[in-house]
């Protein structure tokens, strides 16, 4: 009886999070691709505000001011600058593909009225941003091990999966990982 007494309280301790402290964590690659998925997904009011204004989806000085910026928070991140930055980069040129398709897409340019107000997308990018630099050095880590490029896929899936990304969106995840398997 007592057994089955302590039997019960280990499984009522187990299923109310008592036991076992610590969830298990995501590997590093599959929570960057889940945040890069959360990013690419901005692209698309970002298309629409710039459909709006007329403003161009390149904005040079916008992007060379904010890799500077996640350049310079990279060593506090245990990232080189180099690595940050060419992660980056490949993170903003996944956003435009999604950007410059939509904008080429008749029904996109019809829905697109509506005032978009880009301050909330720009912090929300700004938050992922930060977790992307939280997450990148692990994943940098994992990707120097044997079969990088089968768990990055796999990563990369799960989050399209997950996020329901279409086409679009899940050749812009790929481009967003960059040479992430390659990286020093």
């Amino acid at each position: 009886m007592r057994t089955e007494l302590a039997a019960i309280a280990l499984v009522l301790a187990a299923c109310s999070g008592a036991v076992g402290a610590k969830q298990p964590t995501l590997p590093a690659l599959t929570r960057l691709a889940e945040l890069s998925a959360q990013r690419l997904l901005l692209a698309d009011t970002v298309a629409a505000s710039k459909r709006q204004s007329g403003k161009p989806v390149e904005d040079a000085a916008r992007e060379s001011e904010q890799l500077e910026r996640l350049g310079a928070q990279a060593a506090a991140h245990g990232l080189t600058q180099a690595q940050a930055t060419a992660f980056f980069k490949a993170q903003m040129e996944a956003n435009k593909l999604i950007q410059y398709r939509l904008l080429a897409e008749p029904r996109f340019v019809r829905r697109a009225s509506a005032a978009v107000d880009l301050g909330p997308v720009r912090e929300r990018l700004d938050r992922i941003n930060v977790e992307l630099l939280d997450t990148l050095a692990p994943a940098v880590r994992e990707a120097q091990g044997e079969g990088c490029v089968v768990r990055a896929d796999r990563a990369q899936r799960l989050a399209a999966r997950r996020h329901r990304l279409d086409a679009l969106h899940r050749t812009a995840l790929v481009r967003a990982f960059g040479d992430l398997c390659r990286m020093p």
